[in-house]
């Protein structure tokens, strides 16, 4: 018996890579448990605009080959970001596909000033600047209200030494939210979540 093929885009965070310990957590559970399920992991610019546009890019071709076989996408910090944009403004409402957030990033302008200038991504070692012109193109994506709330699943850890959980807890208040106590960003013990993560991505449709 042939099973349909599904794919997931997973999209990284700001000076991180497909290498974070969250996103090979993810590789390696959908390998073993959903064999069927391709995941989709870029490796985006640090250069936040750039990145915009990789995922924009990324998503829509996955949009437009796959189409409703396109289960979601799984965002971490600043992929948060960049996911609720794909979902919010990008996907075509015939799809709807959703979204898992990790610690997300509502407001990442406020925080890239003390990043501008030269820096260095420690997973790949790319070199590169940051300018106010790269600031100014993420705040124009800014988006202060969700308006499919029901597309979202958002986890977040009260000890986020980076971002403020409580931004994302009001942005995401009608969402499938979950919030654990402690933790930091780089959300510890994500892979206990998985589970909850492909059911609500809806991955069992796809299992052996």
């Amino acid at each position: 018996m042939s099973f349909p093929q599904a794919h997931i885009l997973y999209l990284h965070g700001f000076l991180s890579s497909p290498m974070s310990a969250k996103a090979q957590e993810m590789r390696l559970y959908v390998a073993q448990n959903f064999p069927h399920i391709q995941l989709h992991m870029p490796l985006l610019s640090g250069i936040p605009s750039k990145a915009v546009a990789q995922a924009i890019t990324r998503f829509s071709a996955l949009q437009n080959t796959y189409g409703e076989q396109l289960l979601g996408v799984v965002g971490s910090s600043m992929g948060g970001f960049l996911a609720t944009h794909l979902v919010e403004k990008v996907s075509a409402p015939e799809y709807s596909p959703k979204a898992v957030l990790i610690n997300p990033a509502v407001a990442p302008h406020r925080l890239f000033p003390k990043y501008l200038g030269e820096n260095v991504n420690p997973y790949t070692q790319e070199q590169f600047t940051l300018t106010y012109a790269d600031i100014d193109a993420i705040e124009q994506r800014y988006i202060e209200q969700i308006h499919t709330p029901e597309q979202f699943q958002v986890w977040l850890q009260t000890g986020d030494e980076v971002l403020d959980y409580r931004l994302a807890e009001v942005l995401y208040q009608h969402s499938d939210l979950r919030i654990r106590d402690g933790g930091d960003h780089a959300y510890q013990d994500f892979s206990r979540e998985l589970p909850e993560v492909c059911q609500f991505l809806g991955c069992e449709r796809f299992a052996q």
